[in-house]
């Protein structure tokens, strides 16, 4: 792969404090990209990692560059903590997309030529075989013309405003006979349709057309009512400003306020802007203009098709060989569906590890609580929810039930506000009390507080995690959720779910660690610890697994204790500003990716403490954000067994032979090299084999 950030690394030697958080996810999103490079990774799979690609570049645009942009348009001076130029940034982003969509469309043609290998063929119009016309025309005339409606575009007519959801043709129209220039049309292709149309297996062979093709092939019988014979499609795609702006009114609720942003946000700003580089100058001129794209930097030449990330839902054509081995979770040892959650929590704590563990486990905790008659309260906090979600039906049925449930549901998860909209109305109107977020602060912890009447005594059961209630995404999201019945935790998540209910109350905890209010500070005091142990000669030690490390204070920190002599490491998923491996400054800390078939998002955080080891799981990344302007919540682990049970994980992640990345300045992410002899371990799998293990 051509190194897409030596251009951008050459500016930036500079500052060698930190590195350009955006400049710093493009590296990961290369990760990402280098997944499908990756020859160890299933055929199938791999186009899969194209998908994830795209759609994680699209949501950067959407909403890092969108800020950017806003931000150039606020000052010229550099707002950033880290005093990186947004107008500077804005250009390399373009330098470093540019070259990654290049290695981008090699690979896809790459893997397009192997699979032609495995008999599995993308075809274009141009190359669909007598034998196909049958089904294409039966299926285009049932499940796609219906949604084509195409709009001629006139010079008097409003040009509509795109979805960046869709994709869209520009048709140039033309009538041979005739010397008159060419009209125009725009067509959209709607998200919901199928992207690729598998076509019936041929003597061992399989087929597949991308929709756009077959649109293409029948481009005609949706213009037969007009002249023209002459019809060239055009793919274009527009990236929008994905950022609210709230209303301040106080005579409207939230809920309505965010119901009206967004609509709003439905006509964003273009950001980016990509079209087929085929088009003809003045069929792109009169896009521009109609859509008043003045600046270039939005602008984006590319190839036929658009919407990479639909490679995400491509079929497997039957081949589980080109696929990831069907995936069996662990059975935990501590839990038995044949005797109550209740009882097992009471015994002792529980971790759950997810993927590797069902999350059908969390499913049946809500749905135990919600039919037993000793159980009184379940409160929760909500971010992101499957569709069709059992953890909001657990809650539904617990409020016909009887039980007093209290949900949390932050309206303000991006990308997620209109289904959250949604879920609000759904529990409310089954009797539940929602409280949409808190005013000025994301909730983005993930809690549960169940209250059951045991012998005349309040008992607290909680769970504590990293990751959302989302049975969808816990599928493929590696996360940890605490399950336990101590008083002392079950008494905080009470407190916090107090401060949700009248923001003025605020307490002390002596467990937990919550953001905005202490989690800059518990942290900080945990470095130090380690400082001043390194300083009087003593192990010093710590280690932080996490997606995103941004913050300006916690990196100086880090740094801090290098300089002391901490051992300091770090297994960084996405965005990584700090610069291991300065003399003199950060030599002490080493930074190592790990990017699989599974999304790291758990948060883990170990300090020696002097040989005994204190050990935290969070929902917090150590971002401003997280920091001081969320909801947080991080976790002790208190019990040894389960101690040793996330230390053995992190050895897995930061063994010298683990297919991981290493993260520095350079940006190359350069891959660990096993020992002599060895083959790289794939991490996922090797936890997931501890588990099933596990007695």
């Amino acid at each position: 792969m051509p190194c897409s950030f030596c251009g951008v690394i050459r500016t930036m030697k500079k500052k060698l404090e930190f590195i350009n958080r955006e400049i710093s996810w493009l590296s990961f999103n290369e990760r990402v990209l280098q997944e499908a490079q990756d020859k160890s990774v299933p055929l199938l799979e791999r186009m899969k990692f194209l998908g994830i690609f795209s759609n994680n570049l699209d949501e950067f645009f959407k909403v890092r560059v969108a800020t950017l942009r806003r931000a150039t348009g606020i000052t010229k001076k550099p707002i950033d903590p880290m005093d990186f130029d947004p107008a500077k940034t804005l250009q390399e982003i373009q330098q470093v997309v540019k070259t990654q969509q290049i290695v981008f469309n090699d690979v896809f043609k790459g893997l397009v030529d192997e699979l032609a290998k495995e008999n599995i063929h993308f075809i274009n119009e141009k190359q669909i075989r007598t034998e196909h016309l049958p089904f294409l025309n039966q299926f285009f005339e049932e499940k796609i013309k219906p949604f084509l409606v195409p709009i001629i575009l006139y010079n008097k007519i409003p040009f509509p405003q795109l979805s960046d959801h869709s994709i869209y043709f520009a048709i140039e129209l033309k009538k041979s006979q005739k010397k008159e220039p060419a009209s125009y049309a725009l067509l959209e292709i709607a998200s919901h349709l199928p992207r690729f149309i598998a076509l019936p297996n041929k003597l061992g062979k399989s087929y597949v057309i991308f929709l756009d093709d077959l649109i293409r092939f029948n481009l005609k019988s949706l213009f037969n009512t007009m002249e023209f014979d002459t019809f060239r499609a055009y793919a274009v795609k527009t990236t929008q400003d994905a950022e609210l702006d709230i209303d301040d009114d106080v005579s409207k609720s939230f809920v309505e306020k965010m119901t009206r942003s967004l609509s709003q946000r439905k006509k964003g700003q273009y950001v980016r802007f990509n079209y087929d580089q085929e088009m003809p100058a003045d069929l792109l001129d009169f896009l521009l203009k109609k859509m008043r794209i003045r600046n270039v930097d939005n602008i984006s030449a590319g190839g036929r098709y658009h919407n990479k990330k639909d490679l995400m839902a491509l079929p497997n054509f039957g081949r589980k060989d080109l696929c990831y081995p069907e995936f069996v979770t662990a059975k935990h040892p501590d839990l038995s569906l044949n005797e109550g959650f209740f009882k097992q929590i009471a015994k002792k704590d529980i971790l759950l590890h997810f993927p590797y563990h069902p999350f059908s486990l969390i499913i049946d905790f809500l749905r135990e609580a919600a039919v037993d008659p000793d159980v009184r309260t379940i409160r929760i906090s909500l971010y992101r929810v499957a569709k069709n979600s059992q953890i909001i039906n657990a809650l539904i049925n617990a409020a016909r039930n009887g039980k007093r449930v209290l949900a949390v549901v932050e309206l303000q998860a991006r990308f997620d506000e209109e289904h959250n909209i949604a879920i609000t109305k759904m529990l409310t109107e089954a009797g539940v009390r929602v409280i949409p977020g808190v005013h000025g602060l994301k909730v983005h912890c993930k809690l549960i507080q169940i209250s059951r009447k045991e012998n005349s005594k309040t008992v607290r059961y909680v769970h504590i995690g990293t990751g959302n209630f989302n049975e969808k995404t816990a599928g493929v999201y590696g996360d940890i959720s605490l399950l336990s019945a101590n008083p002392e935790i079950g008494t905080e998540i009470r407190r916090i779910f107090e401060f949700f209910e009248s923001n003025f109350v605020r307490s002390a905890h002596r467990q937990l660690v919550v953001s905005p209010f202490g989690t800059r500070r518990k942290f900080t005091e945990l470095i130090n610890q380690e400082i001043e142990f390194a300083e009087k000669g003593k192990p010093a030690s710590i280690i932080i697994k996490m997606n995103n490390l941004v913050d300006t204070s916690m990196i100086r920190k880090l740094y801090d204790a290098s300089c002391a002599g901490v051992k300091v490491d770090l297994i960084i998923r996405g965005i990584c500003s700090l610069i291991p491996g300065i003399k003199d400054k950060s030599e002490n800390i080493r930074v190592i990716s790990v990017v699989g078939r599974f999304l790291e998002h758990s948060r883990i955080l170990v300090f020696g403490n002097g040989g005994k080891p204190l050990y935290y799981i969070s929902s917090a990344d150590w971002m401003v954000r997280n920091i001081d302007h969320r909801i947080e919540v991080s976790t002790p682990i208190n019990d040894p067994e389960l101690k040793k049970e996330l230390q053995n994980i992190l050895d897995i992640q930061l063994s010298p032979d683990a297919k991981a990345r290493i993260v520095d300045q350079s940006l190359k992410n350069t891959y660990l090299k096993p020992g002599k002899g060895k083959k790289a371990i794939d991490t996922q799998l090797a936890t997931l084999k501890y588990l099933k293990e596990k007695k």
